[in-house]
């Protein structure tokens, strides 16, 4: 694996010679890109800088090696197309060169977490739980989307994490992207082994489960960069198995008795070997490490304590429905702070004044409905945190379709079960923990 000026690309050392190179430097790619320099290679390809003569701006350009094994490039390229996230790359568009594949990526500029993490250590220095937080928040947020889009990215690992220099953290190398309903079906076992999970291993991954597979990988960065040491031993897949047999890692509150106990439980709970026990969403995982960063209780007490819930907005022009919906929430996250609006503006107003972590959003209502207050939030930048759930008796197809433009995701039809309903929702997005009967 190598990382040079900002782009990194997964996988072992290609098996060519060394100045071999899919595209020269100098060489124009349909009259547009010029290849400038090489910033990384690997098993699977190469990534360059180019100039882009038509926009004059600087771009990465992926190519793949000539290999029927290698996955076609352009699935990683309809994936990346389908986000649009800060922790995630833009991608510009897809073309082709001498009958090679090549996408056409923003050029981010920075180092991978492996690189600073090795800078770090070996300066002596540790990563404080502050630190770690602020990595994992972003990156769980960039899977969230990934995962929303029915995708799973299957290489999480330092290496496709990229730090900038403005704080951004970006996932990168979707070279292994699937649908999640394909993880299980794969002949040949794909990833990192330190980072992949037991499922993942074994290739044993549940139908509908392969999201689980990213938030793993997710768990064992977390607890590198707070140990400075892997969860499980090895490098090889039969290693990291037998790793995985003889014991659970040591806790990381004996080892780094400074972390709080629940980014602890955070980690741990990532790591769980039983898929089922594990974070059920990137979402929820960002949602407790956004309770830890902002210092909002967060713990496995019955509700009869001090617990305290997520703050929840209510919009809803129904009065005797709000009330409803207001009961419900109170049963299912316990000691809150829930707050309720009745239209549009009063909503936009009261976000104005404090953001919530939940919104339940009716779509349907006066003056300002809810599709143009979720355009005037994301218009203002506003409610950027906030997990938004339409609950509404009818979603238009149109509307669906726009929602999820504006990054809503999360849908529960007015009726019967609303109760239940709304629970499951509230366990993906917040975590079974955050809730008052979890």
């Amino acid at each position: 694996m190598r990382d040079v000026g900002g782009h990194a690309i997964a996988a072992s050392e290609p098996p060519i010679d060394g100045e071999n190179r899919i595209f020269a430097t100098g060489e124009l790619l349909d009259g547009i890109y010029e290849i400038m320099q090489l910033l990384g290679r690997g098993g699977m390809g190469e990534v360059f800088e180019a100039h882009d003569h038509l926009l004059n701006r600087r771009v990465a350009i992926k190519a793949a090696w000539p290999n029927p094994l290698t996955p076609p490039l352009r699935n990683e390229a309809r994936a990346l197309a389908a986000f649009q996230h800060p922790s995630l790359v833009s991608v510009h568009t897809l073309g082709e060169h001498r009958g090679i594949d090549y996408l056409v990526m923003e050029r981010v500029y920075g180092v991978s977490l492996t690189q600073h993490a090795a800078t770090r250590w070996e300066g002596g220095e540790r990563f404080s739980p502050a630190e770690v937080v602020q990595i994992l928040l972003p990156a769980s947020e960039g899977l969230s989307v990934v995962h929303r889009a029915g995708l799973v990215h299957r290489d999480v690992k330092p290496d496709n994490i990229m730090l900038t220099p403005v704080h951004r953290v970006v996932l990168m190398d979707f070279g292994l992207v699937l649908p999640e309903f394909d993880v299980n079906g794969q002949q040949r076992v794909a990833g990192s082994p330190p980072y992949m999970a037991p499922e993942a291993l074994l290739n044993t991954a549940a139908t509908g489960s392969g999201h689980l597979v990213d938030i793993f990988g997710l768990g064992v960065v977390a607890y590198e960069l707070l140990t400075g040491k892997r969860p499980f031993a090895g490098t090889t897949i039969r290693e990291v198995v037998a790793s995985h047999d003889r014991a659970q890692p040591a806790p990381l509150a004996e080892l780094r008795p400074d972390c709080p106990l629940e980014l602890c439980q955070v980690v741990h709970e990532m790591l769980s070997p039983n898929p089922q026990v594990r974070t059920q969403s990137a979402e929820a995982a960002a949602w407790q490490l956004r309770a830890i960063r902002d210092e909002r209780p967060r713990s496995d007490r019955p509700a009869v304590t001090t617990k305290k819930g997520p703050s929840v907005l209510i919009v809803d022009d129904d009065v005797d429905l709000a009330k409803i919906l207001k009961f419900y929430v109170r049963q299912i996250v316990g000691s809150s702070d829930i707050r309720v609006a009745y239209d549009g503006e009063e909503a936009l107003a009261e976000v104005q004044k404090e953001e919530p972590d939940v919104m339940l959003l009716d779509l349907h209502m006066p003056r300002m409905n809810g599709v143009e207050l979720c355009m005037q939030l994301k218009g203002e930048g506003l409610a950027q945190n906030c997990s938004i759930i339409s609950v509404s008796a009818g979603a238009q197809e149109h509307d669906v379709q726009l929602l999820h433009q504006l990054g809503i995701h999360h849908f529960v039809e007015k009726g019967s079960n609303l109760r239940e309903r709304l629970r499951t929702v509230f366990v993906e997005v917040c975590g079974d923990q955050a809730l008052a009967d979890g």
